[in-house]
């Protein structure tokens, strides 16, 4: 036969290895193509027809061909990584056949679906969400196919996105359950009888799990800062059933009007949090600080305590009182009022130590959701960074600045969190940047220490220059989990290892352990490993994107009346792409995406930066990173929860679109 002559065989061989051949991601549009995007950055057209057989996001490898007249597209030759395994489907029928659709605003297709769960005494009906698995890639076999692994909740339930979305990320719905009564060890170091110290808890008037509480005394000019934390592993057993599961965990988690904790309430609310006048166990650290702010860590001191919370503090009433004079719901008595203004004075010290030696952050307001009875959004309200929050937030940074420096320089160990400053890839654009920005007598050689890092964040700061501020978190490494000591570039510190909330995040547990451990003098303290640490770094993003999508989902019908009524709002500037911009409405905290065609009626006329953050307008900069713009909404989609604005006012010397167009 001619196929087993060996030299069509050799011939074969040639032509395949003269082949030109790209791995890459898979990219859909909707109009039935898509194209191959490869990491050098090159682009490849796919045919409608091969599209049938991919979705977006899959990886392929493809044979690229080219036309007589030099035009190229890829060909699916391979598939390498399908982008769907586990996934959320909404169920469908047709003809008594049970088909998925993914939730997702980029993935369309129809999947055929086998129900497969051992328990089906939840009958699956139109628009059901479900877990479900790929099983067959129509790259490999014919057509795609999937089973249902899960049932989440029904079409119609108004709880959905919170279920969804956490199990979504295959994340608890429910804090652990404990059917057992939990047993206090008292066979640790005698503990310190600190009661009579008017410690004070300061959080939201909601806050059940009260994990840190403060006490402060003058010495002279100086202070000395009691931060109280929460005792849970006098609880809980190294390696018992209970820690497993928060290993497991890592975080509680915080969604707009729910939480799931990382331990069982009757722990995190109850016996460990601090309740008002209650006697708790904890850990104690006393903190020397001297006038100017500079905390002395080699002369902290740890010790295991008993305190009893003399005020339960609410943010709001305390700044009232301290910002404004108002005593309606908030009149300390003298004791208290003591405490208060020694932290007053301490937080003044160590906010102008940060803001000269380090940066201090940009005061970004949080976003908190009063939901309805129901779960529906009600209203956003608008909370800033006020005094009673900035006392809590220096006095937790002095705490693991301590900490940090202690678990460093006596174990060279613990849960540290890391951040190395800028990503030196980028040392071109770094450089630019400075020289853009007339950044006075900074090098890239300065950049790479902490003392320079924060000269730039400073620069920023006191010259108000959102632009740079944007362009510096861009060029910058992610802060991360370590189980070795390292610098935290951000907080401008050597060390910073968290031991504050331990009810909240299983590595303060792991750090309350060693503290203990350096208490007690043993001799082989168990050190975290690096599963550990893996499994910590992908729960914090697995969490953040949880409360982003449930937030995603509420914005979308919070503002649906404001997109039919056009609703004019003000937007900061996040992200400058080529296709468009990302921008956050400050009214309420709302991501949006601002398509490059809105901005102008000639294509031409504006071109879109996306490596400097910038737009120009006939080739000036008309809008950067940082930039307020005054936007409408133009587009709301339920049912990819994406929300889509349009730019009210031209950028100078530009045209804006007819916004009767497209309908809009």
């Amino acid at each position: 036969m001619l196929l087993d002559d060996p030299a069509l065989r050799a011939l074969k061989q040639k032509f395949d290895s003269e082949k030109v051949k790209k791995e890459g991601i898979v990219k859909s549009t909707d109009r039935g193509f898509g194209f191959l995007e490869t990491s050098d950055r090159e682009s490849f057209f796919i045919t409608p027809n091969n599209m049938r057989s991919l979705m977006h996001g899959d990886k392929i490898s493809a044979v690229i061909e080219t036309d007589d007249k030099g035009k190229s597209q890829a060909v699916p030759e391979k598939l390498v990584e399908p982008v769907l395994k586990r996934f959320v489907g909404r169920a469908s029928f047709n003809q008594g056949k049970m088909y998925v659709t993914v939730d997702s605003p980029t993935i369309k297709n129809f999947i055929v679906c086998e129900d497969k769960r051992k328990n089906k005494n939840q009958k699956i009906e139109h628009g059901d969400w479900l877990i479900c698995s790929l099983t067959s890639h129509a790259m490999e076999k014919k057509g795609f196919k999937a089973i249902v692994k899960e049932f989440i909740t029904t079409a119609d339930d108004p709880k959905a996105p919170w279920t969804v979305s956490l199990r979504r990320l295959d994340l608890p719905l429910y804090a652990p359950e404990s059917d057992k009564e939990f047993t206090f060890n008292a066979n640790e170091l005698e503990r310190e009888d600190l009661t009579a110290l008017p410690f004070v808890t300061i959080d939201s008037e909601k806050t059940l799990d009260m994990d840190d509480a403060l006490y402060i005394q003058k010495d002279g000019d100086n202070f000395i800062l009691y931060v109280a934390i929460a005792d849970p592993t006098a609880y809980i057993a190294e390696d018992s059933e209970l820690d497993k599961e928060s290993a497991r965990r890592a975080f509680s988690i915080y969604l707009p009007g729910r939480d799931i904790p990382m331990l069982p309430r009757a722990l995190s609310e109850d016996l460990c949090s601090l309740k008002y006048n209650e006697v708790r166990a904890a850990i104690v650290a006393k903190i020397p600080v001297t006038a100017d702010g500079t905390i002395e860590c080699e002369k902290t001191v740890f010790s295991l305590a008993n305190i009893k919370s003399q005020g339960k503090l609410i943010y709001n009433y305390v700044s009232d009182y301290i910002e404004n004079g108002d005593s309606s719901r908030f009149n300390p008595d003298p004791t208290i009022k003591a405490v208060l203004d020694n932290l007053i004075e301490f937080t003044k010290a160590r906010d102008s130590y940060r803001s000269t030696h380090c940066a201090t952050f940009k005061n970004r307001p949080d976003y908190d959701f009063v939901l309805t009875e129901d779960g529906a959004l009600d209203h956003i309200e608008v909370n800033t960074r006020r005094i009673a929050n900035q006392i809590v937030e220096e006095s937790m940074i002095t705490a693991n600045i301590a900490a940090g420096t202690i678990l460093a320089q006596t174990l060279g160990s613990g849960i540290f969190n890391i951040h190395k400053g800028f990503d030196f890839s980028y040392k071109k654009e770094i450089a630019e940047l400075l020289e853009q920005e007339h950044v006075p007598d900074l090098t890239l050689q300065d950049l790479e220490t902490i003392e320079g890092f924060s000269a730039l964040r400073r620069f920023a700061m006191e010259h108000n220059n959102n632009y740079l501020d944007g362009r510096i978190r861009r060029l910058q490494e992610y802060s991360q989990i370590s189980n070795k000591p390292g610098p935290h570039f951000a907080l401008g510190t050597q060390f910073y290892a968290t031991w504050t909330s331990p009810i909240r995040k299983y590595g303060d547990m792991i750090n309350h352990r060693l503290i203990k451990s350096i208490l007690l003098k043993s001799e082989h303290p168990k050190m975290p490993d690096e599963d550990t640490l893996s499994s910590m770094n992908m729960a914090r993003r697995l969490n953040r994107s949880a409360e982003r999508d449930v937030k995603d989902w509420l914005y979308v019908d919070y503002l649906y009346n404001d997109f039919k009524n056009g609703t004019a709002f003000k937007a900061e500037v996040i992200d400058i792409m080529r296709s468009g911009v990302r921008a956050t409405l400050i009214d309420n905290g709302a991501f949006i995406f601002i398509p490059a065609s809105t901005f102008a009626t000639a294509k031409d006329d504006v071109e879109f930066k996306s490596a400097i953050g910038v737009i120009t307008a006939h080739g000036n900069v008309a809008l950067k990173l940082g930039d307020t713009i005054d936007i409408k909404i133009i587009d709301i989609n339920k049912a990819t929860r994406s929300i889509v604005g349009a730019p009210l006012v031209g950028l100078q010397g530009v045209v804006l679109p007819d916004p009767t167009q497209n309908g809009r």
